[in-house]
């Protein structure tokens, strides 16, 4: 379920990945953004359209056991000409078989220096 949830966001097909999540879901993206619920969802999902182009990724590995599960990728982007690799860990936690927590690890001042801050 994570990994399907994952790639939805990554496509930018909003109604899968809230299909996917409750409506309470904390998002987390470690030391850049923190937002909550399905308007958080788009934002997070809205704001990556409007910043980056060529978004592609690699899944290297997949862990999930009961309400938790762990993605580790590698996604590829263009944000303000500036081609970026981010590896990145994603860690999910299910309630009633639904995301309700996600949070993303990556390195964040590469991000952030190509968003210009």
């Amino acid at each position: 379920m994570a990994l399907t949830f994952l790639q939805a966001v990554l496509e930018g097909d909003f109604e899968t990945a809230r299909a996917y999540c409750t409506s309470d879901v904390v998002l987390r993206i470690e030391g850049l953004q923190s937002t909550h619920g399905h308007e958080g969802l788009r934002d997070i999902m809205t704001f990556a359209a409007e910043t980056s182009t060529n978004v592609r990724y690699v899944t290297h590995h997949v862990l999930g056991t009961g309400d938790s599960a762990a993605i580790n990728r590698t996604t590829y982007m263009t944000i303000g000409g500036q081609d970026l690799t981010l590896e990145v860990g994603a860690f999910f936690t299910l309630r009633d078989g639904l995301i309700c927590e996600w949070t993303d690890y990556q390195d964040v001042q590469s991000l952030n220096r190509a968003l210009g801050h």
